[in-house]
């Protein structure tokens, strides 16, 4: 069953007054809470090679916007419900079934250019005063509810509605309803940014005729405030009524695969099965999706049946990088370091995923010089945190002597993850060390900032 939520979340500022000043590191402080209490879910995909292609777009639209990109922090959620979410301090979310749906870059960039719109509109400031009196802790605690509920049915709904107690759940439905205005608002500044970006603004358009098109099927478990998104249908008959009759894009390879990578790693298994061998029988050379049934076989613990579908995937695509990197990691769990080498070596250095591979592959052929210059690679060659570089890197450091960078890149990987006490335990051994140097200072500092999240989440 696929669950619709046509919904952009703003989490407003729960002030202690009205008058208090919303400030920038106010919206921070809110965002990363409530990103590492989504982090703890384990919700995030945390897929190299899919967040990367994922990044050049909210680049663009970032430039676009006329926005520095650093400063904001895309993800995606492994989610059924076609959904994006915005979140103070800015973080941007969007679940996987929203990428499956769609149908080339431009689609997925005006959902982007919509959701940055509404932050940069400050939409959630004007329902500060219907907060008051909510820590930032509990109201983060509440939003993290409203996720996990929205999963569905089961034990995930019922964690969701345990967090959204007493009559929080209409001061939450407040905050989270979006008025006419502030959609129209988000629309025209977002198709601005879509625009200077170099997309087609036609693009918007097709994004929420899919969206709209589709059938609502929410569970029951989940609170009618969820699917609040208004007027969509008369929004595009009037503020994109321009573009209805404009001509078909053409194909968008990229996406396309893309799309696939995520449908493959996140989709549920008899949909990935049924939707690619499909596309098989009408089209036998389609590498893609023989890849994604690979990729599929890999979740199912199916080993031999993976290294079929990918390497004949990869002779139909000689030389595609994504590919050979997949089919390393393989060999990596196939036990074959000097195959998953090969195949590391010619995935290339600008594959993040290919470099934390050659890196193990490294260290268990026992070349550990090589293994440490790479390990530092993968997890410093983007901006984008990769958790499984940092915590193998911290490993591979502990166990090597370098016991100050190995804590220090196993706390990151704590902290990234939503675990706070692990995080803090292992910065707490950074600073026991004389040799720490300038990992003190930072260990110093996350300490105090993560004791104080694990404080104010107790009250």
């Amino acid at each position: 069953m696929i669950t619709l939520m046509i919904l952009t979340i703003i989490i407003p500022w729960p002030a202690a007054a009205a008058a208090e000043a919303i400030t920038p590191k106010k919206e921070r402080e809110l965002g990363r809470r409530f990103h590492l209490k989504i982090a703890a879910t384990g919700a995030l995909l945390n897929d190299p090679i899919a967040n990367k292609y994922y990044r050049s777009i909210t680049d663009r639209v970032m430039r676009g916007a006329g926005l520095k990109a650093d400063l904001y922090n895309f993800y995606i959620l492994n989610s059924a419900g076609i959904n994006a979410f915005a979140v103070p301090g800015g973080y941007i979310y969007m679940h996987t079934e929203t990428i499956i749906s769609l149908d080339n870059e431009g689609e997925l960039a005006s959902i982007l250019g919509h959701e940055t719109a509404h932050i940069t509109s400050r939409h959630f400031a004007r329902r500060v005063e219907s907060s008051t009196g909510m820590s930032i802790a509990y109201l983060a605690a509440m939003l993290v509810g409203v996720f996990v509920a929205s999963q569905g049915g089961g034990s995930s709904a019922a964690l969701g509605q345990a967090l959204m107690v007493g009559g929080s759940g209409a001061t939450i439905q407040n905050m989270l309803a979006n008025s006419r205005d502030d959609e129209a608002e988000a629309d025209a500044k977002g198709r601005q940014y879509l625009t200077k970006a170099g997309y087609n603004p036609a693009e918007m358009y097709r994004a929420f005729r899919i969206m709209a098109d589709r059938t609502y099927q929410v569970s029951p478990n989940v609170p009618t405030y969820l699917t609040t998104h208004p007027a969509l249908t008369s929004r595009l008959a009037t503020t994109f009524k321009d573009y209805a009759e404009a001509a078909p894009p053409a194909v968008d390879s990229p996406y396309l695969a893309f799309r696939d990578r995520v449908l493959a790693l996140s989709g549920e298994p008899r949909r990935v099965q049924s939707v690619l061998t499909k596309r098989l029988n009408e089209n036998p050379a389609d590498h893609s999706a023989l890849h994604g049934l690979g990729l599929l076989a890999v979740r199912q613990q199916n080993m031999s049946q993976a290294d079929k579908l990918m390497t004949q995937a990869l002779n139909l695509a000689p030389g595609n990088r994504e590919y050979l990197a997949d089919l390393g990691d393989l060999a990596l769990k196939r036990r074959k370091p000097d195959q998953a080498k090969s195949y590391y070596e010619k995935a290339g250095q600008e594959n993040r995923q290919a470099v934390l591979g050659l890196a193990r592959a490294s260290e268990l052929l026992g070349d550990k010089t090589r293994a440490a210059t790479l390990y530092d690679r993968a997890v410093n060659m983007e901006t984008t945190a990769y958790p499984e570089a940092l915590e193998l890197a911290g490993r591979f450091f502990g166990q090597t002597g370098q016991l100050a960078k190995g804590h220090y890149y196993l706390a990151r990987y704590f902290a990234d993850a939503g675990n706070l006490d692990k995080a803090i335990f292992h910065y707490k051994e950074i600073s026991k060390r004389p040799d720490a140097g300038q990992y003190r200072i930072i260990a110093d500092r996350e300490i105090d900032l993560l004791t104080e999240l694990k404080k104010e989440d107790k009250k």
